[in-house]
Order: structure tokens, then C-alpha cells, then sequence
């Protein structure tokens, strides 16, 4: 899946033009503050507007990165803080709800969703070619009002989470439905702070909004509106009782992107932003700042060794502390430690894509279908010796690999200075690793198994781990299944069906199967290649025989090398 072309609605200024380019978190975020309280107003006033589309100077639409709303509704809140009387006045105006024509309860009575029958903000639900249903808009908002229902009771009852409370005057929560076409999902909005609640950080009641049918995003129609309600209503847990934390917007994501994968696991729209973090592991956490989408597998990863309460217990903590330390509470009190969790995630980390099988248990669930982390470095040895040189920042990791033919070490240095990520430090800690094929003793190095050594030195002493998740030719994994497995053709360009190391043969015969045991694609006379993780494999594209990409499904394959075979099923999830 590629990840979704938001548009942003507005056209201010070069700085507002720089905003929503595809830049830094960190940067958007000084751009977005620079803006005079004049400009962010009238930023504000066409951001609230989804009929109105940014245009770059070149005629190109403008692209936004956020899922939801949320970073612009944190920085009304921040202008809100020491804004004059008329500005203030002007930004709560445009907070307010946006009316609709009609609205009803949900079961519980807990959700009042509004929403209106005709018009351009007209809801509807849409069919199995994502074509939206005439006369649906009720359909709409009762299934809209049966999720959010659905999202309450697992993530106050089941999460335990305080409940949120309501607007001034009100016994339900408000959800609004609107055309955002194509842009956010959703967006939680906020205004006033409620009065003092033993927060060290200011509450707030809340409101959400939703697009109003899902066409034409990552995730469309229904379950596009499931994971929207488990994020945005986590937003209102979040500031109804826990408190904002306007400089760590990255926490609030992660655990709202988490809590989509938490309610609703077979969606799955959070894959597209994983393929961004596996691109760029080596980022603070704190660094992702209008993002944090990225994060979710952190959360998950914790998910995978604690109960479900330590979520809670983080929020629990940030009452009155930073997101890093109430995590590094949080951890402590369930028996664990985030220094030695940093370090075993970023190994997790390594067994995703095509490696997942490599690691069993499995971490994740869905490790077959996420992306696999880039590697920082990759170095051959020639002759004895191969050096790699860098610098990771806290909460950071690094992946690296030293090879010489089919022998292969991959590496991962993770940063786990807490201290250090709880002072928001972004200054990274030089490292230098040495791999030795020989001349090496146990005193200054670390054996491989396949007779090399290694040795980490760092410019200080105990904030780095260094994990060697595949070591050496005695520690390969000899692969029979086909992987990556299930198969996208739109993640991979091909399938690698793995056989013997140790042939006697250089070509085999790959035939594919249809789930009615059809022969649909027949490869013969195939020149078997060798890669230096996948070793012998056979490649193939996913197409049939007629030049078809294979549709989602189950299917059959043979493949013959010499007098042997190996045969199985595979399955193609096309998003």
C-alpha cells in the first residue's frame, strides 16, 4: 500500500507552503508557530473549510502527512494560552461544531453522531466496488454510532481508561460527520480547558469529526471509519483526563494509532506508516513531533511481554510526568525495564517482511505483512578486517550488515539512554564496530559463529546495545517456505521460492496453482539464484501465464530442482 496524498485546505504563504511539504516533523512544527497569530487565524479559517484546496505555486496539489487533525488543534490551543481577546475569540469561533442537518443516539446513548442526508457532506456507506450507496446516510451514521459504542467499551472497559467527560451541559459525546475529501480521517477538537484537575498539563472536553463515507483513502468505506473512531476517540481520552502534552504530540498518536490496531487488529491501516519508521529508525522518539503515527510498534511490542494495563499506566503517569519517564515508570512497575525493552524491540524489529518466520514466537501478529527496517550501513569484508562508523541518537537503533559472500552478519545498535531521551536530548552516541574474520581473541572481542568476532567501542560507556539478529554462516536460517508470504505485489516485485543450499543443479521448475487446482502460471528451465540473506531461491513475479497480477487468494505451487521437489500453498492480499 502506498501511503495516502492528504491535501491540506489553504494557500497562505511560502512558510504555510513549506508546512505541509514533505519535510521534518520537527520542522513543520517551527513552521506552523512561526505564522503570526494573524496568519494562523486565517490558516485556521480555510483549514476549516475541506472544500478548499491548497495549490503549490507549480499548479501541484499541497501534500499533508497527518492522519488526523490533531497537530493543528494543538496549536490553536497553544495560541490560545497568551493570544489577545479578539484573536482568542476568532480561533474558539472556529472550533465551534460544525452543524448538521439531522443526528441520532447510538445504542449506549453514550454518542450522538450528526450527520446530514443530502448535500456535499452527505453521509454514505459503500458498496464492494467503494461506490457510495444512494439514500445510505442513515445506514451510515448507525453503523458509525454501533463503532464508536464498540470503541468506548474496549478502551474504557476492557483498557481500563478513565471515561472522558463531557461537553458543558451534556450526557454523550458529539461525533460529526463531514466531507473531508480525501484529507484526514478525522480530528478531535478542543477549546476551553476544563477547570484543574491534579493534571500537571491542562484538560480538556472534546468533540470529533469524521469524513463521511472513506472514499479514496489507505483504508476506505467501513473499516476506514473503525480505525478513525479508535484513534480519535482515544484523542478525547487522552484530553479529557490525562492532560495535553502540546510538546510530545507524538505520544498522543502513537497511542491512538496503537489503540486502532488494538480494537480493530484485522484492519491493519497502520502498515503505511510503519514503512515509514523501518525507513528511518534511527529518529528519537520525540522526533517524529506531528507524527507519531510511526510509533505504534512500541506499543505492540510491549503489548507482546505485558498486560494490557500498561498503556493506561503511561497515561496514568504522564498526569504528572513527561511521556519518556511515565513510560520508564510505567515498565518498572510491571517488572520491567525500558532499557533492556529498547533493546530487545529494536531486535524484534529486524524479524519482520520475509524474516518473520526467523523469529519464533513471533512478536507481532502481523510481522509477515510489515515492512523490514533499511539498513544504515552495509560493509564487506575484505581481507580481515571491515569497520563501520556512526551515531545513534536515544530511543534510536541502527541496522548494519557485514557480508563476505553467502556469510552474513546483520547487526543493530540501539541507543537505550533514558536520561538522556527524558531530557529530550538529540545528540547522538558515537560508535565504532569492528568485525574480525581472524587474529581476534575472546578478551578484546565477541565469537560469531561462523568463526568471526566482533567488537562494539562507543564514546560513552553503557547507553548502547549492539544485537546480532543474523550471525554467520552456522547460524543461517535454511528457509523451505516461500516468502514474503502472505504476498503484496504492491509491497514486493517478486515471491522467493527458497531451496537447498547445496545443489547440484542451477535451474528448477516453479508451477502455480489456482485454488480449483487449475495450472495458472508455469516457469520451467528457471536459473536458481543465490542472494546473501535469502540464499537459493527461485524468483517469481506473481504473474499468470496470460500476464495477469495473481488476485488475493490461496494458491498451489510445485517446484522440481534435480530428482527432488518441494510443494506447499501461499496466499496474495492485494491492498
Amino acid at each position: 500500500m502506498q501511503r495516502k496524498n492528504i491535501r491540506l485546505p489553504m494557500l497562505l504563504l511560502f512558510s504555510v507552503i513549506m508546512l505541509i511539504s514533505v519535510i521534518p516533523a520537527s520542522a513543520q512544527d517551527d513552521e506552523l508557530r512561526e505564522l503570526s497569530d494573524l496568519q494562523f487565524v486565517d490558516y485556521l479559517r480555510q483549514y476549516r473549510d475541506p472544500a478548499v484546496h491548497a495549490v503549490l505555486p507549480g499548479g501541484e496539489r499541497a501534500q499533508r502527512t497527518e492522519k488526523c487533525g490533531f497537530a493543528v488543534m494543538v496549536e490553536a490551543a497553544r495560541r490560545l494560552e497568551h493570544a489577545a481577546p479578539p484573536i482568542a475569540s476568532d480561533i474558539r469561533a472556529m472550533l465551534a461544531p460544525q452543524r448538521r442537518q439531522t443526528s441520532l443516539f447510538s445504542p449506549s446513548g453514550l454518542f450522538r453522531i450528526h450527520y446530514d442526508t443530502s448535500g456535499a457532506h452527505a453521509a454514505a456507506l459503500l458498496d464492494d466496488r467503494n461506490v457510495r450507496i444512494p439514500n445510505s446516510a442513515h445506514d451510515y451514521a448507525q453503523k458509525a454510532a454501533e463503532v464508536f459504542d464498540h470503541v468506548y467499551q474496549v478502551e474504557i472497559g476492557e483498557y481500563g481508561f478513565d471515561p472522558p467527560p463531557f461537553e458543558e451541559l451534556l450526557s454523550y459525546y458529539n461525533i460529526f460527520v463531514l466531507d473531508f475529501r480525501g484529507s484526514v480521517y478525522g480530528q478531535t477538537l478542543f477549546n476551553l480547558p476544563l477547570p484543574s484537575s491534579g493534571t500537571v498539563r491542562p484538560t480538556y472536553a472534546s468533540f470529533v469529526e469524521i469524513d463521511n463515507d472513506f472514499l479514496g483513502y489507505e483504508t476506505q468505506g467501513l473499516d476506514g471509519l473503525r480505525v478513525t473512531a479508535a484513534h480519535e476517540f482515544h484523542h478525547v481520552v487522552q484530553l479529557g483526563t490525562y492532560g495535553l502534552w502540546l510538546n510530545d504530540r507524538w505520544m498522543h498518536e502513537m497511542a491512538s494509532t496503537y489503540f486502532e490496531e488494538a480494537v480493530y487488529p484485522e484492519v491493519n491501516d497502520y502498515f503505511q506508516y510503519i514503512r515509514t519508521y523501518m525507513r528511518n529508525t534511527e529518529r528519537p522518539m520525540w522526533r517524529w513531533g506531528v507524527d507519531g503515527y510511526e510509533l505504534a510498534l512500541w506499543p505492540l511490542f510491549l503489548e507482546s511481554k505485558y498486560d494490557q494495563t500498561l498503556m493506561r499506566d503511561f497515561w496514568t503517569g504522564m498526569r504528572q510526568s513527561e511521556p519518556v519517564s511515565a513510560m520508564r515508570d510505567g515498565i518498572s512497575a510491571h517488572g520491567g525495564d525500558m532499557t533492556s525493552e529498547l533493546c530487545s524491540w529494536a531486535q524484534a524489529n529486524f524479524f519482520t517482511g520475509y524474516r518473520a518466520p526467523m523469529l519464533l514466537p513471533a512478536v507481532y501478529d502481523d510481522a509477515p505483512g510489515l515492512a523490514l527496517p533499511q539498513l544504515h550501513a552495509g560493509q564487506e569484508l575484505l581481507g580481515n578486517t571491515a569497520t563501520i562508523n556512526g551515531s545513534v541518537a536515544p530511543t534510536g537503533a541502527m541496522y548494519m550488515r557485514v557480508y563476505r559472500g553467502l556469510d552474513t552478519v546483520s547487526f543493530v545498535v540501539a541507543n537505550t539512554d533514558i536520561a538522556a531521551a527524558a531530557g529530550r536530548d538529540v545528540n547522538g552516541v558515537a560508535f565504532e564496530l569492528e568485525v574480525r574474520a581472524e587474529d581476534w581473541t575472546a578478551a578484546t572481542h565477541t565469537a560469531l559463529g561462523n568463526g568471526w568476532a566482533y567488537r562494539l567501542t562507543a564514546a560513552a560507556s553503557n547507553v548502547l546495545c549492539l544485537g546480532v539478529p543474523e550471525g554467520g554462516a552456522s547460524n543461517l536460517v535454511e528457509r523451505e517456505l516461500p516468502f514474503p508470504n502472505p504476498y503484496d505485489p504492491g509491497e514486493f516485485s517478486r515471491m522467493y521460492f527458497p531451496l537447498p543450499r547445496t545443489l547440484d543443479v542451477n535451474q528448477a521448475d516453479l508451477y502455480v496453482f489456482s485454488p480449483s487446482m487449475n495450472l495458472i502460471a508455469r516457469r520451467e528451465a528457471v536459473s536458481i539464484e543465490l542472494d546473501d540473506n535469502f540464499g537459493a531461491y527461485v524468483g517469481f513475479d506473481g504473474k499468470t501465464d496470460d500476464g495477469a497480477m495473481l488476485a488475493s487468494g490461496i494458491y498451489f505451487y510445485v517446484v522440481r530442482f534435480g530428482d527432488e521437489s518441494r510443494s506447499g500453498k501461499f496466499a496474495v492480499v492485494r491492498r
